[in-house]
């Protein structure tokens, strides 16, 4: 009896000593207390992946790396690491913004979506290269030269620039994509230790349309990206995201469901026939089960070529949302889809089975 007294003791200690100072309902303050307490008790981190995580960053060498997992349903933070060749502080771009890339098609579909202007099963013209950088669409769109159709789905899974750039005139009504900007934290506002990100004021068409698709204008940091992805993965309502395991689970209704349902169907096709085919097609069963957008763009502070990756893994018995952001140098290191997979098989590996 005494013995199991005495483990009890040094097991209530250890807990008592990892829970000093562990702040609550703030996420970015719990990170900075996950980087000194990795090990401890009191986080919901799964430190078998974390450690796997990071080796894939490391083994790549990558100039500067983030890889977020948290489940939709519970909120609960499961992975949150960084890695950079460059030395760059842990905790410095984490929950800074940055730019957004074609993740905002996220963004002009729901707007899209929401004011019932487009279903993610129609079909949609654009008039001009599929990643034009938009500067003469408005006078090609007017002339109706290089007509060419789409489906929605194909849109966002090859994310496709003059599309989106259709899909956003076709709502013809510019305050409706800052309308639901705002409903996906484009806000500049803090919530919960989070910053949220932001987009420029556009006077033109052809700013307005480079919005939409994603080519300038919008802003987020990895933190950001994770709340939009767990949106979409809990059918458009946000249980806030935690790492410390004592905190209280609280939710808001972000998008209404046949929104956030519509965007992520529109995503199915990312892994099996779009931009992370290639990556996914090692394992057809988990690329089935994951939705996602990508996103590249050359950005400052950090320097370097932007590749991210928003999704939702569909598992077992829970969503899991997945954001990953690598920033290359000239010669590329690793792309944010492969991390992404690697990652959802480390989740498949330490947390379903």
């Amino acid at each position: 009896m005494k013995k199991y007294f005495i483990i009890f003791l040094f097991a209530f200690l250890a807990v008592s000593s990892c829970s000093k100072g562990i702040p609550s309902n703030n996420l970015f303050d719990e990170y900075i207390f996950l980087l000194k307490n990795d090990e401890s008790p009191l986080l919901t981190i799964n430190s078998e992946m974390q450690k796997d995580v990071y080796t894939v960053m490391k083994n790549h060498k990558v100039p500067y790396g983030v890889v977020l997992v948290a489940d939709c349903k519970t909120g609960k933070i499961l992975t949150a690491k960084e890695y950079s060749t460059r030395g760059y502080k842990n905790g410095e771009y984490i929950n800074t913004p940055l730019v957004a890339s074609s993740i905002f098609k996220i963004v002009s579909l729901s707007a899209a979506i929401g004011s019932n202007v487009l279903n993610p099963s129609d079909k949609i013209p654009f008039y001009d290269r599929p990643y034009s950088e938009l500067n003469n669409y408005m006078a090609k769109r007017n002339k109706k030269v290089n007509k060419s159709v789409i489906s929605i789905r194909d849109a966002m899974a090859m994310s496709n620039n003059s599309a989106f750039a259709e899909i956003g005139l076709r709502i013809n009504n510019h305050s409706k994509i800052v309308q639901y900007a705002k409903k996906l934290f484009f806000t500049r506002e803090k919530i919960r230790g989070i910053n949220t990100g932001y987009i420029d004021s556009t006077k033109t068409k052809t700013e307005q349309i480079q919005l939409y698709s994603g080519l300038r204008y919008s802003y987020m940091s990895p933190f950001h990206a994770l709340l939009i992805a767990m949106t979409l993965g809990n059918r458009g309502t946000l249980v806030f995201p935690m790492m410390n395991s004592g905190d209280k689970q609280q939710t808001t209704q972000v998008l209404k469901k046949e929104v956030a349902d519509g965007v992520l169907k529109a995503m199915s096709a990312t892994t099996t026939s779009g931009t992370s085919k290639r990556t996914f097609s090692a394992n057809k069963e988990l690329a089935a089960k994951t939705f996602a957008k990508t996103g590249s763009l050359t950005g400052k502070n950090p320097s370097g070529y932007y590749n991210w990756f928003l999704g939702v893994y569909k598992g077992k018995n829970t969503n899991y949302a997945v954001v990953v952001l690598t920033v290359n140098d000239p010669k590329w290191s690793v792309k944010a889809n492969y991390v992404a997979y690697k990652t959802i098989e480390f989740i498949r590996k330490y947390v379903e089975n």
